[in-house]
């Protein structure tokens, strides 16, 4: 019997807002009482539901399921519940299409923990709404988020919405933390971009744009903050348009009532008018718009605009048109279109509301259910079917608790994950078992048997795990698959294994300094805690530095150095000393070299010997590869031999020798390289091979020259008309090249090219400057060669003196 019908039967659709006695992600089944025999009679015996499917009207709470099938049954108060089971079932081919895995993305300060939080509330996942400015909100949960009111790292959360299950990530806002965004875009489905309505599409949104592209992610708008006095919904439509080239479908319009902000939302699909009520937004009231409502003329306007539209991107509506020869297409069709445009990323849905105030969550929540892609409907997912039911999953995000150890978050792409399975490490070839398995709650997590395919889960247990990384049953469920896929793809098994686990790429770090133990007791947990940072987050760089012994730290800016030595201290209780910041120059190469190279180990009784012959070039564009072999007579015999392991650990020698240019120690950049000879033993160890390719490179690198060149930022800063002109005089004491110069509402907006060395402390001269009245955000453009400042002077700022 469907849910539907038994309501029907028991004549119970008014439902109840009852305490929470199960969880509404959790699938159930009812069964009979044995010691019962009356209750061998209920209808629906067998039937399974998830828990979400028992909420009332509002989906303001989740219904007791015991007690509401105790209500079904026997029609008697709650001191009869204990006639009635309702036992927890595990559904092993869970209906991908109800599964939505989605990120939550935008710049700064938008408002994606608020959102977060109150689709959590409205789901029936917490009781009671945190706020950001108070720092009790659940995604944020670490202190160092809490004080700063940002977000950090990517904390997962599973809540349940109309029958479907959504798992949100929400990502940081800061440049900063750009690695963590792209680990999760990585392993979404869908995106939720969120502007600020008083501010439209900002640095930060644009960068996530970007990488939204780089991932095929399908995506729909939501502006917030549409209560603020300067919000304006089509100044962001106008933003969105300049910015980006796709069509945008708005499918709501904010209603301004009589004192500033919005007081309700036209629902241009359904021609509704919506309102929030309620202390906490939780009840909304439709009011239907006809032709004698005054707002009737401009939802009829954006009614048709958006058909219109969808007409010249989507064949079904351009023919139901044609056919009906009206706009007055029905209401199931245009959600079919918005969901096969935004799939096919020909279009991107927007919406609105003020998250902060309560108002239009629950309608953005409808949104991702029925427009944002299942796993099932991702063509490029494809892929991982070459896995048939062997297990392929990525981590996408490593924490660390006391208790718990190392807990990894994964996205299973094919097969499932159990409790206690062996799985195997695609990197570095390691095999590990998961202890514990669960379902996350920000930093809450419940316990679970199995996860299958499509979702996300977490682990314990797992030492070698690193966030990028890919898992599978064993090495050989990697090689048959990649086989498989190259039948069907007809090309490289090289190319099969790079889609279907692709390395991570790793940002370089732009700022660096040195982290020190207070004393040589604390050296052991310092070095602990910088492994496991390093685990969590790869961006982070930690190396030796061969020359003073110190421990070298390298980031993405000042707050991600900042927030790592502030976590080092509140989480591993070690006050590490941090030297200056420094910026992360590179040595660009300009000229070539060759050199034969010979290095030879004695390990007990064996004997390490390696020959080698490399010539280094300067890249002629960016998709030169790193490392070719010589094809000439006198040296293809030697190099056909070459396993391909080995060329792996020479091209991690090469790198290595790479990380110390000849003039200032900085990285060298726009370096190739050709192998001419290889001579090594069978019995010669991959560290040795490894060690002769780097000091190869660096004896080559004293023979070539290169040029310092110096990161720069792409610079937006927001300003009132006062301020304008000794911010602009200051910038060019800066070195910079402003490139654009607009209006927002009351504000002016720089956005400028400026050189990282000459932007150290600028947040607090800026505040100095403006008395509070401007604000910045910048992030990382490209390398240049310097200019307005001789290469010498940095030099000396590197190294401390003058080169001779």
């Amino acid at each position: 019997m469907s849910l539907e019908s038994t309501l029907d039967y028991y004549d119970m659709k008014e439902g109840y807002n009852l305490p929470q006695f199960v969880e509404a992600s959790t699938s159930y089944e009812l069964v009979s009482d044995p010691s019962d025999p009356s209750t061998a009679a209920l209808p629906g015996l067998g039937s399974h539901f998830l828990g979400s499917q028992f909420a009332d009207e509002t989906n303001k709470r989740t219904v007791s399921l015991v007690l509401l099938f105790s209500l079904w049954a026997t029609r008697t108060p709650m001191d009869r519940i204990k006639y009635i089971q309702v036992s927890s079932v595990t559904h092993k081919n869970e209906d991908l299409h109800k599964i939505r895995n989605i990120g939550i993305l935008a710049h700064i300060d938008a408002g994606k923990t608020t959102t977060t939080e109150r689709m959590l509330y409205y789901s029936g996942k917490i009781d009671h709404m945190g706020e950001v400015h108070d720092g009790n909100t659940v995604t944020d949960y670490l202190e160092q988020e809490r004080d700063r009111g940002i977000t950090i790292t990517s904390a997962s959360v599973t809540i349940p919405w109309l029958n479907h299950k959504i798992n949100i990530i929400d990502t940081p806002g800061h440049i900063d933390f750009t690695f963590e965004v792209e680990q999760s875009l990585k392993v979404i489905d869908g995106a939720v971009v969120i502007l600020d309505g008083s501010a439209g599409v900002e640095a930060q949104t644009v960068t996530v744009w970007r990488q939204a592209d780089k991932y095929n992610v399908p995506r729909m708008i939501y502006v917030n903050k549409m209560d603020r006095m300067d919000s304006n919904f089509d100044f962001c439509l106008k933003s969105l348009a300049n910015k980006f080239d796709t069509v945008f479908l708005p499918l709501q319009v904010p209603v301004r009532g009589s004192k500033a902000g919005i007081s309700a939302i036209i629902d241009i699909i359904n021609k509704h008018l919506l309102v929030w009520s309620g202390e906490q937004g939780d009840e909304i009231i439709r009011t239907p718009l006809d032709e004698s409502h005054e707002l009737y003329e401009l939802t009829q306007r954006c009614r048709n605009e958006l058909v219109e539209k969808l007409s010249d991107i989507d064949d079904e509506i351009a023919e139901l048109v044609l056919k009906e020869d009206s706009y007055s297409i029905a209401v199931e069709h245009l959600y079919q279109a918005l969901r096969r445009v935004t799939v096919n990323q020909k279009g991107v849905v927007v919406l609105c509301g003020s998250s902060y105030k309560n108002i239009g969550v629950q309608k953005l929540l409808d949104a991702v259910v029925n427009i944002l892609p299942s796993p099932g409907t991702r063509k490029d997912l494809d892929n991982y079917n070459s896995f048939g039911d062997n297990l392929c999953a990525s981590a996408f995000k490593v924490v660390h608790e006391k208790q718990k150890g190392p807990i990894t978050f994964f996205r299973i792409y094919s097969g499932s994950m159990k409790k206690g399975q062996r799985i195997h490490v695609v990197r570095n070839e390691k095999n590990e078992q998961i202890q514990k398995l669960m379902i996350a709650l920000a930093d809450d997590y419940e316990e679970v048997s199995e996860v299958t395919k499509g979702n996300i889960a977490a682990t314990t247990g797992l030492k070698h795990v690193f966030s990028g990384d890919f898992v599978t049953n064993s090495g050989s469920s990697v090689s048959n698959a990649a086989r498989e896929l190259q039948k069907r793809k007809k090309i490289s098994y090289d190319e099969c294994l790079n889609l279907l686990c692709p390395r991570m790429s790793i940002p370089e770090p732009v700022f660096f300094c040195s982290i020190e133990a207070p004393s040589q007791a604390l050296q052991t947990a310092l070095d602990n805690a910088l492994e496991q940072l390093q685990k969590e987050d790869p961006s982070l760089r930690i190396k030796i530095d061969p020359d003073t012994g110190q421990t070298i730290m390298g980031g993405m800016g000042e707050l991600h150095l900042e927030i790592v030595k502030d976590r080092i201290f509140t989480k591993y209780k070690v006050e590490a000393d941090i030297g200056p910041l420094q910026i992360a120059y590179k040595e660009y190469l300009i000229k070539s070299a060759k050199y034969s190279h010979s290095l030879s180990v004695t390990v007990g009784a064996v004997n390490h010997a390696v020959k080698i012959t490399l010539s280094i070039l300067p890249k002629e564009s960016e998709e030169d590869e790193f490392l070719v072999l010589d094809n000439s007579l006198d040296c293809v015999m030697n190099l056909r031999a070459i396993t391909p392991k080995r060329l792996s650990v020479l091209r991690n020698g090469l790198e290595d020798g790479l990380q110390r240019g000849p003039k200032v120690g900085c990285q060298v950049s726009n370096a190739k390289f050709m192998l001419h000879w290889l001579e090594a033993k069978k019995m010669t160890s991959d560290s040795v091979l490894s060690s002769a390719a780097a000091q190869c490179v660096q004896k080559l690198l004293a023979r070539t020259e290169t040029i310092i060149m110096e990161p720069i930022m792409n610079l937006n800063v927001i300003t009132d008309e006062k301020q304008l002109g000794g911010i602009m005089s200051d910038l060019s004491r800066r070195r910079a090249d402003i490139c654009e110069f607009t209006s927002r509402g009351h504000s002016r907006v720089i956005k400028a090219l400026v050189p990282l060395a000459e932007l150290l402390g600028y947040s607090k001269q800026l505040r100095i400057a403006t008395s509070g009245n401007a604000t910045f955000t910048m992030e990382f453009e490209c390398y240049k060669e310097i200019r307005g400042k001789s290469e010498n002077e940095v030099i000396k700022e590197i190294t401390g003196f003058y080169p001779t």
